[in-house]
């Protein structure tokens, strides 16, 4: 008995990203720096994105899973909690 050929399941409009420096699997949308990125890219269904663990920028198909960029005020106000003012102590 012969068993069936193994059909590829890849397809490239749902890929996942995949760093050519690490290998790593998880990337954040990055800024368009120029003309260039901003509007040719969008021509060609791709966009900037960074790694996530070794930061490295490249471009990637419209397509693949990409976590929105983080501002950097939103890390500030996580690590400091916002003063409550019904809780307000003197200090003598």
């Amino acid at each position: 008995m012969v068993a069936p050929p193994i059909r590829s399941t890849w397809n490239p409009f749902r890929a996942e990203f995949n760093c050519r420096g690490c290998g790593g699997h998880d990337a954040y949308r990055s800024r368009p720096r120029n003309l260039f990125e901003r509007y040719l890219l969008p021509v060609f269904f791709l966009r900037p994105v960074r790694c996530d663990r070794c930061y490295l920028r490249s471009y990637a198909l419209r397509t693949v899973a990409a976590r929105e960029r983080a501002h950097p005020g939103d890390k500030r106000q996580e690590s400091q909690p916002s003063p409550d003012p019904t809780q307000q102590s003197r200090i003598a």
